[in-house]
């Protein structure tokens, strides 16, 4: 046959017979999976739903009950006879007589109450209306709750009868430190609740209907011998429910080679989790017999799909064939060996796919490199040099024909502070902030005006504006202001804006970038984050440059000599409004004449005193990074008082040591009362004989710490250390070393060591035993 022929030749038409009745077989397979699934599912999704609803009005009954013994308590509460016997300080015959006749009027009011008992842990006295023994752990379980519940069994007096009971105790009265007072339990009967999980339940064979607390421990089961059971250490199931946050579902489970269907619904008031666990092949009488049948019909339908596909296959290849042929090299059509040996469509991907690749290739290095190109033309244009790029006549000509005005301008942005910056950044994510303002300023530019990005040098972006006319300089200054905003929004820097003089022709361009640079220089004056103009530009006070200030270089360094900080910082405050009058040239140049006279001054104590000149000289290499006279006067400032201090130094050599002995005996004097919780700066002053702002400020220029700060680290590192070695509370560690606050001990702990308490108590636990 020829199909057959076919198939053991050509691997294309392999691949399309064997594609086709793939596809139909997965579609039969899963459109049959699926309504066998969806019947399945439905069926069991409604035997789901009536256990849902049965556990649901087993789980109301159960809030009910709970509310009922709320109302039960305060009832209690509420009785003169009940807090007369629960507060009494000395055991009182009536008071308990007139308390247990209480007592069992309320319970013949509940019946689901089995017992009801109070207890008074000042006298010893105990009260029941069952006749049950005391229970002993009342006193010492959940102390300091005041509502606790554990299921328990108990004997009668006459051992006769045992009970199950569910306990319910309330702590009249919450107490952290002391042993409660008092107490009520409240004793419901566990068959109580059986009984009406098997009421609304049925006669369901093989299924099983519980109740479990939150640790997994059954409160109540159809079979009673399972009452107080661990399942949540027996049965996986019952640790997936406890486990599960939402509350309520349903999943199927294989349990002891049979598989069930397990629903759970978790009550609000008790956090109980109602079970019902059902076997799976009850659910539908049928089921198997219909899974039998689906996989016939399946079966069939596969067998139609297999001679579906050879029908659909037969006419296809031909077309294929035919193709192959025009882009095969030899020209002829392959043998049935070179077809078994090759695969059709990898051999016609590869040849199409060579040529588009190759085309994306090209066009995508063109683009690459006309944008290179234009940014290094629009650079070079600001500058004057664009006849130094070589790029062909007619890419020139297009450059320039976008920029035909006829209005030009250059808007020149400068990055505050580039010294900090360069330290932050490294040189990728410079260039990459240098883009980002590029793109801010061009989107923002070009709401009113076109716009072309020009990045000249590393710290600065020029940007060349085309305008019908002359821009308005209130509201490009309200872009550009919009501009400075977002940059530092978006990534904390501060910028710098000049606007250039505008223009009329591409030629003249340098020009508008020169006067660009020269309002730049403004920033000077007017400070960072500057929007410089020919209108707006600083302008010395005089025409005639100002002569250099020798008198107050002279007042400056006599100041210095005498260690005066006030003096100093007067006197470069002086100078630095005596720059304001001057030109940037001049005002760079006196700065400069400035620092090099105070270094030259006291150049001698790097000799006499072993200083380091990098200490003096250090300054000279920060005025390369100033750009502004608040700058000038920081580093000015800072130069003086860095040779006051190297002054100062050689001066307190002999009361260091002093110094340094009194800061000790504080540190030993915090080190053993640091559990104290009154310890404070003025108490170690009081101990060592000095007053507390005196003792405050030598510790701080001594150790570079505050007292407090000092005190803090002293308790913590105490903190961690009994955190490690002893089981002991946070609360009562945080006693241990003064501090009493427990939230106020966790975020001190937090602050300083990245972790809480309970934190670094589990880490030195893994630590000390790593298995």
């Amino acid at each position: 046959m020829i199909f057959l022929k076919r198939i053991r030749q050509y691997r294309v038409y392999r691949r399309l017979v064997l594609s086709y009745l793939l596809l139909l077989t997965v579609t039969i397979t899963l459109l049959s999976f699926i309504l066998y699934s969806m019947f399945s599912a439905r069926a069991v999704q409604e035997i789901d739903r009536s256990s849902k609803q049965m556990l649901a009005q087993v789980s109301y009954t159960a809030n009910v009950v709970y509310d009922q013994i709320q109302d039960v308590t305060g009832q209690l509460l509420s009785d003169n006879e009940i807090m007369s016997f629960l507060y009494a300080k000395t055991d009182s015959k009536t008071v308990d007589y007139t308390a247990n006749l209480f007592l069992n009027r309320i319970q013949g009011v509940y019946p689901f109450i089995k017992n009801l008992s109070v207890y008074n842990f000042t006298t010893g006295a105990y009260i029941d209306s069952l006749g049950l023994q005391p229970d002993p752990n009342i006193a010492t379980a959940d102390g300091t709750n005041t509502f606790g519940f554990y299921p328990r069994k108990v004997d009668s007096v006459t051992g006769k009868t045992s009970y199950r009971l569910l306990t319910f105790k309330i702590i009249p009265e919450r107490s952290f430190a002391e042993t409660p007072a008092s107490a009520i339990v409240v004793d419901l009967d566990e068959s109580y609740i059986r009984n009406t999980m098997r009421n609304l339940s049925g006669s369901a064979k093989d299924s099983l209907t519980f109740v479990m607390d939150a640790s997994g421990t059954v409160l109540s089961h159809s079979n009673p011998e399972y009452f107080m059971a661990d399942y949540a250490s027996e049965h996986d199931y019952v640790r997936d429910i406890l486990a599960d946050t939402d509350g309520q579902g349903s999943f199927v489970r294989n349990l002891d080679r049979e598989k069930y269907l397990v629903t759970y619904i978790k009550s609000s008031n008790l956090d109980w989790y109602f079970v019902s666990v059902r076997p799976y092949a009850e659910l539908i009488s049928n089921i198997y017999e219909l899974r039998n049948w689906t996989i016939l019909v399946v079966v069939l339908l596969v067998l139609a799909g297999a001679v579906t596909s050879f029908m659909l296959s037969g006419n296809i290849y031909n077309p294929i064939r035919t193709l192959l042929d025009k882009v095969n090299s030899t020209g002829g059509p392959p043998t049935a060996t070179a077809l078994m040996r090759y695969d059709e469509y990898e051999m016609l991907t590869e040849a199409f796919t060579e040529k588009i690749e190759m085309a994306k290739s090209m066009e995508s290095t063109i683009d690459r490199s006309a944008r290179a190109l234009k940014d290094s033309y629009l650079a070079l244009l600001l500058k004057g040099n664009a006849n130094k790029i070589a790029v062909s006549a007619e890419m020139k000509r297009e450059w320039e024909s976008r920029l035909n005005g006829p209005c030009l301008t250059v808007i020149l942005f400068k990055i505050d502070r580039y010294a900090a910056f360069r330290e932050q950044y490294d040189s990728y994510n410079r260039g990459l902030i240098r883009f980002a303002v590029s793109n801010i300023a061009h989107e923002l530019l070009s709401r009113s005006c076109r716009s072309d990005v020009a990045n000249a040098d590393e710290d600065e972006t020029a940007l060349i504006l085309q305008s019908e006319q002359p821009l308005h300089e209130d509201h490009l200054h309200l872009v550009l202001g919009e501009i400075q905003d977002a940059v530092h929004h978006y990534y904390g820097i501060g910028l710098s804006v000049a606007i250039g003089d505008p223009c009329g022709a591409v030629s003249e361009i340098r020009d508008s970038y020169k006067s660009a640079q020269d309002c730049i220089e403004s920033r000077l004056f007017l400070g960072h984050g500057c929007l410089a103009s020919r209108t707006t530009m600083h302008r010395a006070g005089t025409e005639q440059a100002p002569r250099y200030p020798s008198a107050i270089e002279k007042k400056l360094i006599d100041a210095v000599k005498l260690g005066r900080q006030p003096a100093i910082r007067t006197h470069v405050s002086e100078f630095k409004a005596y720059l304001t009058g001057c030109t940037y040239t001049s005002a760079m140049q006196y700065t400069n004449f400035l620092m090099l006279g105070i270094i030259k001054e006291f150049e001698y104590i790097t000799e006499w005193w072993g200083v380091d000149a990098d200490q003096l000289y250090r300054t000279l290499d920060e005025f390369r990074a100033v750009e502004t006279l608040e700058d000038i006067e920081q580093m000015i400032t800072a130069l003086a008082a860095r040779i006051v201090d190297m002054l100062e130094e050689n001066r307190k050599n002999t009361t260091v040591a002093k110094n340094a002995k009194l800061i000790e005996e504080i540190q030993q004097f915090v080190r053993e009362q640091y559990a104290e919780h009154g310890l404070s700066l003025e108490a170690a002053a009081d101990h060592v004989g000095f007053s507390a702002g005196y003792i405050g400020k030598l510790f701080k220029s001594m150790t570079g710490s505050t007292f407090n700060d000092y005190v803090t680290h002293i308790r913590m590192e105490e903190a961690k250390t009994f955190l490690a070695a002893t089981n002991d509370s946070v609360a009562h560690i945080g006693e241990r070393v003064g501090v009493y606050n427990v939230p106020y001990f966790t975020t001190l702990f937090k602050k300083k060591y990245g972790m809480t308490p309970s934190q670094y108590r589990e880490q030195a636990a893994k630590e000390q035993d790593p298995v």
